[in-house]
C-alpha cells in the first residue's frame, strides 16, 4: 500500500454548540417511488453522492491546524485561580437549570413535587439540605480565601513558572476534593468536566497518584486448582504460611527476578510533595541525556519511585552476551536451543513470547506457566512441548549417552515427569486442540516412557513400602520420598472418568483414542488396585470393546480396525484378580467373531487376524486358570476343531502356535476335576477325552525348528504332561495305556531326534547366560534395557527346562517317589543338575530379601520360572537312583528358600516330605546321640503343621491380604483358590514378606515353630492344630533344636552351609527365643525341672549350635562374618514396632530373675556388648544390672564371635560406661574372665597413650582421675593387670592375627613401661608403680 495513501480521510472535530444534524428528505422522483439503492453500496459512498448532487464542497483531504485561542485556555486557569473547582461549576450549572424548572411550573405541579419528596425522604429532609448548603457555602468562603492568598504569591512568579505550579495545584485540589466527596455520604461523585482538565498532562495521570505494595520474591506464589475454565474469575490469594510453604501442593514458579522496593531506603520526606521535587529537580532534568530511563520518568511520571516495578520497561535492558549463562532452553519441537543461540535467533521463529524475550526459547518454568494459558492454540502448543520434552527425557535416562543440551536435566527426569504428568491430567477435560495434546503428554509420561513394559504380563508394577516405620530407617520413612513413582500419585478415579468419557463421546481422533488404549493397559499393568479401578468404572470397559473391538465386519474405508491391544487389555485385568476375570468373561463371547472366521478366511489383513486370534487364545486362556468360560470348548467345539486343523496345518505363526497349546492345557486341568471350575462341571474329562487333544497336540512337531521355537516347544510338553496328569486321576490305572502310548511317540526323539536338539540347545544357553546375569550389581553400569534383554532370554530358555521335567515326570508311575526300574525317556541328567546347582547359588537371588542388585521390581516375573525350574528338578531328583536321603534333604533346604509365592502348594508339600527323612535310622546313621525322649513325643510330626501353616500365613479378619497367587502350571487346586494370576514386585515381597507372603523360607526357617510358641496366645496355628496333638513346650523345642541342627549339618555336608545354613545371630537369637519362653511365666508356681532351657536335650542342643560360633572355632567354616546384627536378624519376628533393645532389656530381666548363673543364658548376654551395636545395650548391663555382672564368668573363648577386636575398639568414648568399667574393677569380685578383660582394656586405653589407635589426643585431667582411682581403690592385682596391660597396634587400630589375651597381654615388656613410667611420673605416682614398669 501507498504510504502517501491515507487510510483515513479528514477527521475534524465538531466545535461544541454545533446543532446535530437532522435527517433529510430526499426530494421527488422521476416515478414518484423512492430510489432504489442498493445495500451494496456503503453509508459513505451514499453522503459523498448525496453531497454531489447539493453541489457540495469536496472532502477536506488535509489534516486541519488547530489554533489555540487564548481564551479557550486561560479561562479555566482563571477559574481556577478564582477558587472555582470542577465540582462547584458542576454544582453551579445543575442549580441554575433546577431553579429555572422550578420557575416554569405551577402551583400544582409544585405541590404535587413537594408531597413526592416529603413521602420519598421524609419530613425532615428540609433541614438536611439547608446543614448540607451552610456546610458547603463555608467549605467555598475557606477556599476562596486560600485562593486568595495564594493569588498574592503568584503574582511576582514568572509565567511559565506560574503555569506550572496551576497545574500540579489543579492535581493537588483535584484529589482533595475526590477524597471529601469520598469520605462525605451526602457528596455526589461526578465526573468533571473535559473544559476544567489541565491541556499539558493527560488525565489518567493529573487525576490520580498509582502507588505499588512492596514487592518481594517470596511474596509471588501460584497455586494448584482445578483445570481453569472461562467462565471462572482470576482471585488474587494470599501468601501462602510457613506450614503452607512446605506443602508439596505448591508448585512455585520461580522468584520474581526484578529490584523489589524497600519501604526503608525509599521513603520520601515528610515535608517533601510532588510540587517541590518538580520544582527542585528542574535544574537536574536539563542535565539528564535525552531518552535515558531517568529522563522518561521524570518527564512523564514525576510522582512515582525510580524503582516502581511498573516502570521496569523502560529501563535499559544489558547487552547480549552470549557467554553469560542462561538456563536451558528449548524450541517449539521441544529440542534444546543451544546458548551460543539463543540471543542471535531470529524474533518471528515465535521463541521469545516469554519475560526475557531477549533469548529464544522457552525454559521448563516458561512451558509450564504457558501450559495454563487461556489461549487453547498457546496451551495447546505448550502441552505439544511437553510431550516432546518428555520423550527425550525417557529416551535419555534409558540410555549411558545423555542426549546433547539435556545435561542439566540428568538426574531430575522423575521430577520433571511428575510435572509434566500433572499439567497433561489437568488439561485433560478441555475439548479440542488442547485434550488432544494433553492425551499426548499423558501418553509420554505414561506408556512412552518405558513401552517396552508393554508385553510383560504376571506381576505388578507398583513400588511398596514396609507397612510400618523400620528400625534404623524409621525417621526416613515418614518422610516424603521424592523418588516415588510418578504413575502411583495419579488421581485415577479422575483419570477414568475422563477416559470413559473421551471414548464413549468419541469426541477425539482416532490416534488419541488409541493412546487412552495404551494409557488405560499401562495402568492395568501397574497394579491391581488400578486394574480393579478400571473395571469398576462405570461404561468404561463397555465403551473399550465397543469403541475397539465391534468394528463393522466387513470393515469400511472409513471404520476403524478393531485393535488386539484391547483383547490384552482384557487379559491384563483378569490376571490382576478373579473378581476382575469375572467381568472380563461378560465380554468374552464378544470375541468369538474372532474365532468363528480364521485368518485365511478374515475380511482383515493375515497378519491383523492372526493377532487377534492369538490375543483372543490368551484371553480364553487366563479365563480358564480361574475355571472361568471353560464351557466355550463345549458349545463352540466345531469351531475349536477347524482352528486345531489349521494350527496343525497352515498356521505359521509361533504366537498363535503357543497360543493354542496353552489353551488346551488350561482346558485340559479344568476337566481333571470339574468340581473346581465355576460353575461346576463347565466341560468333563469325557469331552476332553473323545476330542484327542493330548495325542493330537503331538503332531504341531513336525512344523517345529529347533531354533526359534523354544516357546511352541514348551507349550507342546505342557500340554502333553497336563495330558497325562489328568489321565492318572481319570483314566483306566492310572492312565497307564494313555502314558505309554506317549512314551512311545517321544521316547526315541529325545535320544536322537528334534526333542534331544532342543533340550541341549536350552542347555547350554543356560550356561552361558548365568554368569552374564551375575554381572548385575548395583554399579548402575548395566542399563535397565540390557537386564530386561538378559532377563527375558535366560526365562525363554529355562521354560523349555521346565516343561521338558514335567513331561518326564507325568511319564513316571504315580504314587511313587521311589527312582522308577527305567527312566521314561533319557535326558542329560548330569548337566541339569549342573545348572540346578549353578542356579541355586546365584546371586540374582539376594534381591528377595535385600535390595542389594540393579534388578527392577517386575523381574519378579522372570524369576518366578526359575523358582519352578528348581522346584521341578527338587521332584525329579528324588527319582534319580543315585539321590540318597541326605542329599536330596540339603537340596530341598535350598530350594525352599527359592520358592516365590505361587508355589505355596510344592512348598508345603516338600516340607511334609522333609519331615519324613528325619527319622531315628538318618540319625543314626549320622552318628548323634540324640535322647529316646524326642523320638517317644512324636519328634518331627508334632512340629510339621507349623512349618505347613508358615508357608500360607493366616492374618486376622480385619486385615488385608495380598491373595493368593495362582502357580505358573496350572493344577485343579490353584483354579479354584487363586484369587490372582500376577506375582507382586520385589518390593512388594520384600516389604510383606511374613505377613502376606510365607515364601521363600528364611535361612532361620526351622526356628518356625518358637515363634508360635512365644505367641501362643494370638498366633492362629493353636486353632488349626490336629485333634490328637497335644505336645509339651519342652517337645516342641526339642523337635525344633534337632531339625536345625540336621538342616546344618546335612548343608555343612555337601558344601551348601555357608549360603544356606543359620548364620551366627541367627543361631543365637533362635536360642535366645528358648530362654524367652520362660518370660510372662508364673514363675513361682513351675518349678526349676518346668523350664524348658533346663531340659538336658534342649541344653545339648543348644550347645552344640553355638560351638561352633565361638572365639575357640574362629577359623570354622561356619563362623564367618555376617552381614546381618542381631538388630536386623530379630526384625523378622519383632516387626517394626518393637526393637531388639527392648526384647534385649526383658531377656536381661529374665536372666536376672531365674537364671541362677545358668552358664549358656550369660553366654548370650555377651555379643550385644560388641562396640558395633549401640551404647544403650553396654549401659544396660554394665550400669543398670550392674549386679548381674559377677555371675557371668564366660571364658574368653567362649565368646560368640568371629571378631574379638569388636569389643575393644574403637574405645568406648561414653562416660557412664566408662565409669561403670571402673567401678567393676575397682570392687573386688565383681568381674571376671572375659567382661574383666573388655573392662581392663577400655580403662588402660583412657590411660597409657600406646593403646590408642593413631596415637590419639586424650584428657590429661580424665587420665590422671582414672588412674589415680584405680590405685587407690583397687587391690594390687587390678592394678597389676591395668598397669601391665598391653595390645600390639598397627597403624590404625589393633591387629586381629596379633591379639593378646589374657593372661598374655600382661605379661608384654618394652620400651613402652619406660613412656608408661614418665606419664605417671608427672602424676606423682612413680614410686608406687616403679616396681611394676622397671
Amino acid at each position: 500500500m501507498d504510504r502517501n495513501q491515507h487510510i483515513i480521510g479528514s477527521v475534524i472535530e465538531r466545535k461544541p454548540g454545533v446543532s446535530a444534524s437532522t435527517p433529510t428528505t430526499r426530494g421527488p422522483t422521476r416515478n414518484g417511488f423512492p430510489t432504489v439503492e442498493h445495500r451494496s453500496k456503503s453509508a459513505f459512498a451514499r453522503g459523498r453522492e448525496e453531497a454531489s448532487r447539493k453541489g457540495g464542497k469536496e472532502r477536506v483531504r488535509e489534516v486541519p491546524v488547530i489554533q489555540t485561542t487564548p481564551n479557550e485556555i486561560v479561562a479555566p486557569r482563571r477559574s481556577i485561580l478564582n477558587g472555582v473547582t470542577g465540582e462547584e461549576d458542576w454544582r453551579r450549572q445543575v442549580s441554575e437549570e433546577n431553579q429555572r424548572r422550578v420557575e416554569d411550573m405551577s402551583q400544582e405541579e409544585l405541590e404535587q413535587e413537594r408531597r413526592e419528596i416529603l413521602e420519598r425522604f421524609g419530613t425532615g429532609v428540609g433541614d438536611i439540605l439547608r446543614k448540607a448548603k451552610d456546610a458547603r457555602e463555608k467549605t467555598e468562603r475557606e477556599s476562596s480565601e486560600k485562593s486568595a492568598a495564594v493569588s498574592e504569591d503568584k503574582i511576582s512568579t514568572k509565567p511559565e513558572e506560574m503555569e506550572n505550579e496551576v497545574v500540579h495545584e489543579d492535581a493537588r485540589r483535584h484529589a482533595d476534593g475526590l477524597r471529601d466527596m469520598a469520605n462525605s455520604p451526602f457528596s455526589p461523585l461526578s465526573p468533571r468536566s473535559a473544559l476544567l482538565r489541565s491541556s499539558t498532562r493527560p488525565p489518567s495521570r493529573t487525576d490520580r497518584k498509582l502507588r505499588f505494595a512492596e514487592l518481594m520474591p517470596e511474596d509471588v506464589h501460584v497455586y494448584q486448582s482445578a483445570p481453569p475454565s472461562p467462565k471462572r474469575t482470576p482471585l488474587a490469594l494470599m501468601a501462602p504460611s510457613a506450614s503452607d510453604r512446605e506443602d508439596k501442593s505448591i508448585i512455585s514458579l520461580g522468584l520474581w527476578k526484578g529490584a523489589a522496593s524497600t519501604s526503608a531506603n525509599h521513603k520520601l520526606p515528610k515535608d517533601s510533595s510532588p510540587v517541590a521535587l518538580q520544582s527542585n529537580g528542574t535544574d537536574q532534568i536539563t542535565e539528564l541525556e535525552e531518552g535515558t530511563p531517568e529522563d522518561i520518568r521524570r518527564r512523564f511520571f514525576p510522582n512515582m519511585p525510580a524503582d516502581d516495578p511498573s516502570l521496569a520497561w523502560i529501563t535499559s535492558r544489558p547487552s547480549n552476551d552470549p557467554m553469560s549463562p542462561s538456563p536451558l532452553r528449548f524450541d517449539l519441537t521441544g529440542t534444546p536451543v543451544p546458548a551460543s543461540l539463543s540471543t542471535s535467533l531470529p524474533t518471528h521463529l515465535g521463541l521469545h513470547h516469554h519475560a526475557e524475550g531477549t533469548h529464544a526459547g522457552y525454559t521448563i518454568d516458561d512451558i509450564f506457566l504457558l501450559s495454563r494459558s487461556t489461549m487453547p492454540a498457546q496451551r495447546a502448543t505448550m502441552l505439544d512441548v511437553l510431550a516432546r520434552i518428555a520423550k527425550r527425557l525417557g529416551k535419555a535416562r534409558k540410555s549411558k549417552i545423555s542426549d546433547e543440551g539435556m545435561e542439566e536435566l540428568k538426574g531430575k527426569e522423575e521430577d520433571l515427569r511428575k510435572r509434566i504428568l500433572a499439567a497433561g491430567i489437568e488439561a485433560m477435560g478441555q475439548q479440542g486442540s488442547v485434550g488432544i495434546m494433553a492425551v499426548d503428554v499423558l501418553w509420554e509420561c505414561i506408556v512412552g516412557w518405558d513401552q517396552e513394559l508393554v508385553d510383560i504380563e504376571g506381576v505388578e508394577f507398583v513400588e511398596s513400602k514396609p507397612p510400618g516405620p523400620v528400625a534404623d530407617e524409621s525417621n526416613d520413612a515418614k518422610k516424603p520420598t521424592t523418588g516415588r513413582d510418578p504413575i502411583s500419585t495419579l488421581p485415577v478415579d479422575y483419570l477414568l472418568s475422563q477416559i470413559s468419557e473421551a471414548l464413549s463421546t468419541g469426541a477425539l481422533p482416532e490416534t488419541s483414542l488409541a493412546q487412552l488404549l495404551d494409557i488405560l493397559h499401562r495402568l492395568a499393568q501397574y497394579s491391581n488396585a488400578y486394574a480393579t479401578a478400571i473395571v469398576t468404572e462405570t461404561k468404561l470397559l463397555s465403551s473399550v470393546v465397543s469403541e475397539f473391538l465391534l468394528t463393522p465386519i466387513p470393515p469400511a474405508s472409513t471404520s476403524p480396525l478393531p485393535n488386539p491391544l484391547a483383547i490384552q487389555l482384557l487379559s491384563t485385568l483378569a490376571l490382576a484378580s478373579r473378581s476382575n476375570a469375572i467381568t472380563a468373561a461378560n465380554y468374552a463371547d464378544a470375541l468369538l467373531r474372532f474365532v468363528v472366521t480364521l485368518p485365511p478366511e478374515s475380511p482383515y489383513s493375515q497378519s491383523l487376524a492372526t493377532t487377534l486370534l492369538a490375543s483372543t487364545l490368551e484371553f480364553y486362556t487366563v479365563l480358564a486358570s480361574y475355571g472361568l468360560y471353560a464351557s466355550i470348548a463345549t458349545i463352540a467345539a466345531e469351531h475349536f476343531h477347524s482352528l486345531g486343523n489349521y494350527v496343525l496345518s497352515k498356521c505359521t505363526s509361533k504366537r498363535l502356535m503357543s497360543a493354542w497349546p496353552n489353551l488346551l492345557a488350561a482346558w485340559i486341568v479344568c476337566a481333571t476335576d470339574p468340581h473346581q471350575t465355576t460353575p461346576s462341571h463347565e466341560i468333563l474329562w469325557s469331552q476332553v477325552a473323545g476330542w484327542g487333544w493330548g495325542e493330537e497336540i503331538l503332531d504341531l512337531r513336525a512344523k517345529l525348528d529347533e531354533d526359534g521355537y523354544q516357546e511352541v516347544w514348551a507349550a507342546v510338553w505342557n500340554t502333553v504332561a497336563a495330558w497325562l496328569e489328568g489321565a492318572r486321576v481319570n483314566g483306566i490305572k492310572g492312565g497307564e495305556e494313555e502314558r505309554m502310548k506317549i512314551i512311545e511317540r517321544i521316547a526315541d526323539d529325545f535320544v536322537n531326534g528334534m526333542e534331544a536338539t532342543v533340550v541341549s540347545q536350552s542347555i547350554e544357553n543356560m550356561q552361558h547366560l548365568l554368569p552374564q546375569l551375575a554381572s548385575i550389581d548395583n554399579s548402575l553400569e548395566t542399563s535397565e534395557a540390557e537386564i530386561l534383554v538378559g532377563l527375558t532370554e535366560i526365562s525363554k530358555e529355562v521354560k523349555v527346562l521346565m516343561a521338558v521335567l514335567r513331561l518326564w515326570l507325568s511319564c513316571t508311575l504315580p504314587l511313587s517317589d521311589d527312582p522308577p526300574a527305567s527312566p521314561p525317556f533319557l535326558l542329560p541328567f548330569k548337566q541339569i543338575s549342573s545348572v540346578a546347582a549353578h542356579l541355586t547359588r546365584h546371586p540374582i537371588w539376594s534381591c528377595l530379601h535385600s535390595q542389594t542388585t540393579a534388578l527392577p521390581s517386575y523381574s519378579t516375573a522372570y524369576l518366578r520360572p526359575l523358582s519352578s525350574f528348581l522346584s521341578l528338578y527338587l521332584r525329579l531328583s528324588r527319582r534319580l537312583p543315585g539321590t540318597t536321603p541326605d542329599l536330596w534333604l540339603a537340596q530341598a533346604c535350598t530350594v525352599i528358600q527359592r520358592v516365590l509365592p505361587g508355589d505355596e502348594d510344592f512348598a508345603q508339600r516338600t516340607l511334609e516330605q522333609m519331615m519324613c527323612v528325619v527319622t531315628p535310622n538318618f540319625i543314626a546313621q549320622a552318628g548323634w546321640n540324640v535322647s529316646n525322649a524326642v523320638w517317644e513325643n512324636g519328634a518331627m510330626d508334632i512340629i510339621t503343621p507349623f512349618y505347613v501353616h508358615s508357608v500360607r500365613p493366616q492374618l486376622d479378619e480385619e486385615e488385608e491380604r495380598y491373595g493368593d497367587v495362582g502357580p505358573l502350571i496350572l493344577t485343579p487346586q490353584s483354579i479354584a483358590f487363586a484369587a490372582t494370576q500376577r506375582a507382586p514386585s520385589l518390593s512388594t515381597l520384600r516389604s510383606r514378606l511374613g505377613r502376606d507372603f510365607g515364601v521363600p523360607l528364611p535361612r532361620d526357617w526351622s526356628y518356625t515353630p518358637l515363634d508360635h510358641l512365644l505367641r501362643s496366645g494370638t498366633s492362629p496355628i493353636f486353632k488349626a492344630l490336629p485333634s490328637k496333638w497335644s505336645a509339651s513346650e519342652t517337645d516342641v523345642t526339642r523337635s525344633v533344636l534337632l531339625l536345625g541342627k540336621t538342616v546344618r549339618e546335612v548343608l555343612r555336608a555337601h558344601g551348601l552351609g555357608s549360603e544356606f545354613a543359620m548364620t551366627r545371630e541367627e543361631t543365637v537369637f533362635g536360642c535366645m527365643k528358648v530362654f524367652m519362653l520362660e518370660h510372662g511365666q508364673d514363675q513361682e508356681s513351675d518349678s526349676l525341672q518346668d523350664e524348658v532351657f533346663r531340659d538336658s536335650a534342649v541344653g545339648s542342643f543348644m550347645v552344640d549350635l553355638l560351638t561352633p560360633f565361638s572365639w575357640a572355632n574362629v577359623s570354622s567354616a561356619f563362623n564367618a562374618p555376617s552381614s546381618q546384627d542381631l538388630e536386623q536378624v530379630s526384625r523378622r519376628f519383632l516387626g517394626p514396632s518393637t526393637p531388639f533393645y527392648q526384647f534385649y532389656t526383658d531377656f536381661l530381666g529374665l536372666y536376672d530373675s531365674i537364671s541362677f548363673s545358668h552358664p549358656l543364658f550369660a553366654r548370650l548376654l555377651l555379643p550385644p556388648l560388641s562396640m558395633r551395636y549401640p551404647v544403650d545395650y553396654r549401659k544396660l548391663l554394665w550400669d543398670d544390672f550392674h549386679h548381674t555382672l559377677r555371675t557371668i564368668r564366660t571364658p574368653v573363648e567362649d565368646v560368640l564371635t568371629d571378631d574379638m577386636v569388636q569389643y575393644l575398639y574403637p574405645v568406648e568414648s561414653d562416660k557412664a560406661v566408662v565409669a561403670a568399667y571402673l567401678g567393676a574393677l575397682v570392687k573386688s569380685g565383681t568381674t571376671h574372665s572375659f567382661l574383666r578383660f573388655v573392662a581392663v582394656h577400655h580403662i588402660a586405653a583412657h590411660i597409657w597413650k600406646d593403646l590408642q589407635p593413631g596415637g590419639g589426643s586424650m584428657d590429661e585431667e580424665r587420665t590422671e582421675k582414672l588412674i589415680k582411682a584405680v590405685v587407690t581403690q583397687g587391690d594390687l592385682n587390678t592394678v597389676k593387670e591395668v598397669v601391665l596391660y598391653k595390645q600390639v597396634l598397627g597403624q590404625k587400630e589393633i591387629n586381629a592375627e596379633g591379639l593378646l589375651l589374657p593372661p598374655q597381654c600382661y605379661k608384654q615388656s618394652g620400651a613402652w613401661k619406660e613412656e608408661r613410667l614418665h606419664q605417671v611420673e608427672r602424676w606423682g605416682l612413680k614410686e608406687r608403680l616403679q616396681g611394676l614398669l622397671a
